[in-house]
């Protein structure tokens, strides 16, 4: 009858760690959550931006299920280009300039008001680590 219990919280208990193992992921989570296609929840968060699971390599405005991507990064999506580390590193830093760079228009808005304090490999790698 305990089994059932320890499992749940072992399960949490690596959600939890997962969660704190990123610094930058409580920026992230006010617009974001992680969660698996089978609804697994990996790290909790709001959902007026993306789904960030399985976002490293995606295309960019590449979930499905979101539909309020600014038309900014819809742009941007039709230049074929993908979350690669170099490109979520620099759409952090300005993701504004990153989309300018982009597609060569100078009034695009990314519809993201936040830029990452420093550099967002570590973000990346956990990203790409909780997606598996």
């Amino acid at each position: 009858m305990m089994k059932p219990f320890f499992l749940a919280a072992a399960c949490l208990g690596i959600a939890s760690a997962a969660q704190a193992s990123d610094p930058q992921w409580p920026d992230c989570r006010t617009c974001h959550q992680v969660q698996a296609p089978d609804g697994t929840v990996v790290a909790r968060g709001g959902r007026a931006g993306p789904n960030l699971y399985g976002v490293a390599g995606r295309a960019l405005a590449g979930d499905a299920d979101f539909r309020l991507y600014s038309d900014g990064l819809l742009a941007a999506a039709q230049t074929g280009a993908r979350w690669t580390l170099e490109n979520f590193n620099a759409y952090l830093a300005g993701p504004d300039e990153f989309l300018q760079r982009l597609t060569g228009d100078s009034g695009l808005e990314s519809g993201m008001h936040v830029a990452l304090r420093g550099d967002g490999a570590a973000l990346y790698e956990w990203l790409q680590e909780v997606s598996q």
